[in-house]
């Protein structure tokens, strides 16, 4: 049996995102979103969640952009001068060769987004994180020692294989060396979890073709889904106005995707070959 989830980050960035996910999960091959509970669109995207019930809906855990939702006190470690996540996961993984953040407050603005967004009436699938933050230890850790509180069951492993990293381009050979690197901290990463009863999927893919995506590869990958359960992470979106000024490097891209997964022959091919799809409610 095979199984495939299809993520879509950034649920509630922007307009053009939260109609992308929509439109690709009742016309095309989305199952799943990650929602960001610090992000402008979260109300849209909650009102479009509860419109359409059979979307999976986990939370986007962010630290690395926008303000955060607990108070600004509380997670002080986490902020720059201007009260603002620092940008980046690179930069989240120096300030912690530093001593910062502390767990105790990366643990107080988990709790602070996911009480927002089950206080909003989203039943949360599974947590993952803006920019794979949590493929850093101290993250993960925080994630898997707070989520069981919650009923949370389930954690983006993002645990690329191989074969996938091998870069076609120029362009893919930074991100090819990331996700070597994820993989590895994975790996150390997988205990915390077993230990907290958190379950997986048996494979990931996207990580390093994101932003690149072709239709050559995705059909490869559909024809040679391994056997179990696989989550397909994805970003769809509109270019529009609001997008070019939210401060993302992903933005012709973002309609690529969406175009993509929502193509009548990648459709087809998912069905042709009985690969199932699913959310993180099923893994």
């Amino acid at each position: 049996m095979r199984s495939l989830i299809v993520n879509a980050d950034d649920f509630g960035f922007t307009l053009g995102v939260n109609r992308a996910v929509i439109e690709g999960h009742r016309h095309g091959i989305i199952t799943s979103t990650t929602l960001m509970a610090n992000m402008p669109r979260f109300a849209e995207a909650v009102q479009l969640a509860k419109d359409n019930p059979s979307l999976g809906v986990g939370l986007h855990f962010n630290i690395t952009q926008g303000r955060p939702v607990a108070p600004a006190a509380q997670v002080r470690s986490l902020l720059d001068e201007r009260g603002e996540f620092c940008g980046t996961s690179t930069a989240v993984a120096t300030q912690l060769l530093t001593g910062k953040p502390w767990r105790t407050e990366i643990i107080v603005e988990l709790r602070a987004q996911i009480e927002k967004a089950m206080q909003a009436g989203i039943r949360l699938t599974h947590v993952d994180t803006h920019k794979h933050a949590h493929a850093l230890p101290q993250v993960l850790n925080a994630i898997a020692q707070t989520i069981p509180d919650y009923g949370i069951t389930a954690v983006r492993l993002p645990r690329e294989r191989w074969r996938w990293m091998k870069p076609s381009s120029p362009g893919l050979v930074k991100q090819a060396f990331g996700a070597v690197a994820m993989s590895l901290l994975c790996r150390v990463g997988q205990r915390p979890l077993q230990r907290a009863g958190l379950r997986t999927t048996d494979a990931f893919f996207g990580m390093t073709q994101t932003g690149f995506w072709t239709k050559a590869w995705l059909i490869k990958l559909l024809a040679e889904l391994p056997d179990g359960t696989s989550e397909l992470m994805c970003h769809p979106g509109y270019e529009d106005e609001e997008m070019q000024r939210a401060g993302t490097r992903l933005l012709a891209s973002r309609a690529q995707e969406f175009q993509l997964l929502t193509d009548p022959e990648i459709i087809a091919l998912v069905h042709s070959r009985a690969i199932k799809l699913v959310n993180y409610s099923e893994v």
